[in-house]
């Protein structure tokens, strides 16, 4: 009796454990545990609660952006896999920094479960440009031009290993849909997550993996509601192949459905928990050993996050102190050439006197003149003038 109620609370305290290292996780890679500021172009740059936990911004340092619900979506589905025994692996199409992928490989560690692979695919290159002719409704995307978007398959990788998570299990397709996923050696799926955007994205992405997934299996689709384009992709594969899925919201962006044979409809999600291979105990330690790297990780990030942010306040206050110095110089400059209209000013004054006096003694010199052509005039029209005119004449011969 003694031996069920320890081993009892062994187990609750494994589950406690579980649950607290995944609940870290998710809080660690959404940047809700250091609150990572945004960097997109669409909000204010600092941290909103309410758009992260709906993923409506670009976190600048958080390894997703898909925002909390979305993840706690994510955990669900693969828990349920997990629980009911679904065959196959996880695949991501579309990962940006590979924040949702690292879940589910750490979801995979928190159950001790070596058998499923985490599959990364991505062009890791960012989004490709619309091919406008083929696929018409990703003529006005735009998402190519973002260099937010455009994360390399390194900087990925140390993702994966800044929390311990890069090893066999997880495998990387690096291309273009188009190119990688039709010669993927993928065998078996459990759980497909789409977040490629675009139409092209979707429609490669379902044309190639959904015959790959399990009975059962479940199909994430990440901009369902936000990309037109996405969203018409999913429902030209289905009525192209007679699927009629039931699907379901996660948070008004994106939906999933679960996969069931012809024979079997049932949207039905498991809930119940998966306990690992190995003993209570040995799984408390290797746990506990997780959650102090883990925690060390959260500081390490907050602490990145800190001096980005004090850097950002030293930039700013840089700027600020170069901007005073410009304006003491505009005032300095300013003050110069108020003195020197000022100057203009009087010589203006005294120029406008000049001209006056000018315009004065023309006046007169004019009066004069006018005076000078009148006499002459009398003097043309006068007898003498007429009667000498011989005279004139025979002198200046």
């Amino acid at each position: 009796m003694v031996l069920n109620i320890k081993l009892k609370g062994t187990s609750a305290k494994l589950a406690q454990l579980q649950n607290d290292y995944i609940d870290l996780m998710q809080s660690c890679l959404t940047g809700c545990a250091y609150q990572d500021f945004s960097q997109d172009p669409f909000s204010s740059g600092g941290f909103d609660l309410n758009r992260r936990n709906y993923g409506l911004d670009w976190p600048s340092q958080a390894q997703t952006m898909i925002g909390t619900k979305r993840m706690v979506n994510l955990r669900t589905l693969v828990e349920s896999v997990i629980a009911d025994n679904i065959p196959g692996d996880f695949i991501e199409t579309g990962v940006w920094r590979g924040g949702a992928c690292i879940f589910m490989r750490a979801i995979l560690y928190t159950y001790d479960i070596p058998d499923r692979r985490v599959w990364v695919a991505d062009s890791f290159e960012g989004l490709p440009s619309p091919n406008g002719q083929k696929y018409p409704a990703d003529i006005d995307l735009d998402f190519h031009i973002y260099d937010e978007l455009k994360v390399g398959l390194e900087q990925v990788k140390d993702n994966f290993r800044a929390y311990g998570l890069l090893d066999e299990q997880v495998k990387f397709l690096k291309g273009w849909f188009k190119d990688s996923l039709p010669q993927a050696p993928i065998d078996q799926l459990a759980l497909i997550r789409l977040d490629g955007d675009m139409y092209e994205s979707t429609m490669d992405a379902l044309s190639n993996l959904y015959p790959k997934l399990s009975h059962r299996g479940y199909v994430i689709v990440d901009d369902y509601h936000v990309v037109k384009a996405c969203r018409g992709a999913v429902h030209d594969y289905c009525d192209n192949h007679g699927i009629e899925p039931n699907i379901t919201e996660i948070d008004g962006v994106g939906v999933f459905w679960r996969k069931f044979n012809l024979s079997e409809q049932s949207s039905d999600v498991g809930v119940s928990f998966p306990q690992g291979n190995k003993l209570p105990d040995i799984e408390i330690n290797r746990l506990n050993e997780a959650l102090i790297k883990l925690n060390k990780n959260v500081i390490r990030f907050y602490n990145e996050s800190l001096s980005i942010r004090n850097n950002e306040i030293e930039s700013l206050s840089q700027e600020l102190l170069e901007k005073n110095k410009n304006n003491e110089s505009l005032t300095q400059q300013n003050e110069s050439l108020t003195q020197q209209n000022e100057s203009l000013t009087q010589q203006n004054e005294s120029l406008t006197q000049k001209v006056d006096w000018v315009k004065s003694e023309l006046k007169k010199a004019s009066d004069i003149n006018e005076q000078l052509i009148d006499e002459l005039n009398k003097v043309y029209a006068s007898n003498s003038w007429r009667v000498t005119k011989f005279l004139r004449y025979l002198r200046r011969l």
